[in-house]
């Protein structure tokens, strides 16, 4: 089958193996905290295993970890047919989620108003990460270890008070120009690493007519916002004010105008970021969520990985597309010297979706195993109801933001 199941225990050991189990559910998110469902027979030591606090999973496939995170919930359900046990929970990216940015690292508030670093993307992520749960930060609230830096990213500049440290790095990893990162246990630790995913967009393709999609669903919202004024320090007239358009958003959807109050700061370059971010949160917003075929050309976890850029090619609707003119089509995306009005008139007939790998659902039985990735932009969700939560987080960040200030 290729996927082992472990067991780990509170001190993050390997306690035992994972034969006897119905079905295991994975759903690791690009940048955010994954799930996973696991039902298994009552009967077994591994069941016994996991009901125990601070329990966890880990789960490899050919010798790789390649998921791993904490029991939350447990469920045993008895009837004349059978005794069975279901447990839920997140993976470690959980542990980001769950820690505050310290305005100061030595925990005495009244100390700094903020911490404030610039540097590189990976660096600063790095470094906030190690302040608050790595080696560096308060005995009580180490957890984590920090990878190697490799100086990833953009130049940015951090400011964190009392953020959710998981929204801190999301933000970062976006003005750092799309990074991405992710916590993995190795050996006994927990291992926070950042990464460049790859953009595949002139080699990996899903279509429907390659015969490599099986199924899918593809939905399109309207930007929020395409015109962001973002007020800097000062009061009343006297704040620093900087504004900008997604032209061709309001080219396309009419102009949609938003505030950003950032009072924490005055820096032009600062405001800037937080602009720009802006522009990328409210911007369209695709999702394309499909099952996969794998091929010996294209597979999960082999050609493409959570993070990466795909290319997926679909018929505009009332066309009928021939298998030759979709090779054409593949053709002139992947030479560089091909034309615009060339790509053009093939557009007439297909629709090519250029998006990140956001999420992928594993389903994995004693039968086999199944792959659903979810394609899209940031913040697009799968399931309409997780897009009504999406917006409350979203106020409640900016109520946050006024509260920390």
């Amino acid at each position: 089958m290729g996927f082992t199941i472990y067991v780990r225990d509170r001190y993050f050991n390997r306690v035992a193996e994972i034969t006897d189990f119905q079905s295991l559910e994975l759903l690791p998110r690009f940048n955010n905290v994954g799930s996973f469902i696991l039902d298994l027979a009552t009967h077994t030591f591994a069941a016994k295993e996991l009901i125990k606090q601070k329990a966890g999973i880990i789960v490899v496939k050919d010798g790789q970890t390649i998921f791993s995170g904490q029991v939350t919930n447990r469920k045993r359900s008895f009837n004349t047919s059978g005794d069975r046990l279901t447990v839920s929970g997140k993976d470690d990216m959980f542990f980001l989620s769950s820690r505050l940015g310290y305005p100061s690292t030595n925990g005495n508030f009244a100390s700094a108003d903020y911490n404030i670093r610039t540097g590189k993307a990976e660096t600063i992520m790095k470094q906030y990460v190690d302040y608050n749960c790595g080696q560096n930060a308060l005995v009580e609230r180490r957890t984590l270890t920090i990878d190697e830096d490799s100086g990833l990213g953009n130049t940015v500049t951090g400011r964190a008070r009392f953020d959710n440290l998981l929204d801190l790095l999301n933000s970062l990893a976006l003005k750092g120009g799309g990074l991405g990162f992710n916590v993995i246990q190795e050996g006994n630790s927990l291992v926070f690493k950042v990464y460049q995913p790859s953009d595949k967009t002139r080699s990996a393709f899903f279509s429907p007519l390659l015969g490599n999609v099986s199924s899918f669903e593809y939905s399109n919202d309207n930007p929020e916002a395409n015109h962001v004024i973002v007020a800097g320090g000062g009061e009343g007239a006297s704040r620093v004010f900087v504004q900008k358009s997604d032209n061709t958003s309001v080219a396309n959807y009419y102009r949609i105008e938003t505030f950003i109050d950032q009072r924490n700061t005055s820096d032009l370059a600062e405001l800037g970021e937080a602009l720009n971010e802006e522009l990328v949160t409210k911007a369209q917003k695709n999702s394309f969520n499909f099952t996969p075929v794998d091929t010996p050309q294209l597979s999960f976890g082999k050609h493409y990985n959570l993070g990466d850029k795909v290319s997926i090619v679909i018929t505009q609707p009332y066309e009928v597309v021939s298998i030759e003119t979709l090779y054409h089509f593949i053709s002139a995306y992947q030479t560089v010297e091909t034309t615009i009005e060339k790509v053009q008139r093939l557009q007439e007939k297909l629709q090519v979706i250029q998006d990140v790998v956001r999420e992928v659902k594993i389903m994995i039985t004693p039968e086999g195993e199944s792959i659903s990735p979810v394609v899209g932009t940031d913040g697009s969700l799968s399931n309409s109801a997780l897009k009504i939560f999406d917006k409350m987080n979203k106020l409640n960040k900016r109520l946050s933001n006024l509260e920390r200030s």
